[in-house]
């Protein structure tokens, strides 16, 4: 999967939120990855994922309504939580 700038932006700027997570599976493994962005003045998040149950990638657009995130494996169906990341 690409994880470049998402299609259709051409400048960071057009952004008012872009984040890049590893995403863990069942056994706590970093097997996925996820890239999330939103464009200024829209509230739909763009996201494209590689699902770390069964390695599907996928890509979609969605409404957060509250933390944490979760978006749903269009294969397996496994509800897949992206978690803020921690500070180090």
């Amino acid at each position: 999967m690409n994880m470049g700038l998402p299609e259709g932006i051409k400048d960071f700027n057009e952004l008012a939120y872009i984040t890049s997570r590893k995403l863990k599976n069942e056994n706590g493994e970093n097997t996925g990855t996820v890239v999330m962005w939103r464009k200024k003045g829209e509230e739909e998040f763009g996201y494209k994922l590689t699902c770390p149950y069964c390695a599907t990638e996928q890509e979609s657009r969605v409404v957060f309504n509250k933390r944490p995130y979760r978006v749903r494996c269009s294969n397996c169906n496994k509800s897949i939580t992206i978690e803020k990341p921690s500070k180090k």
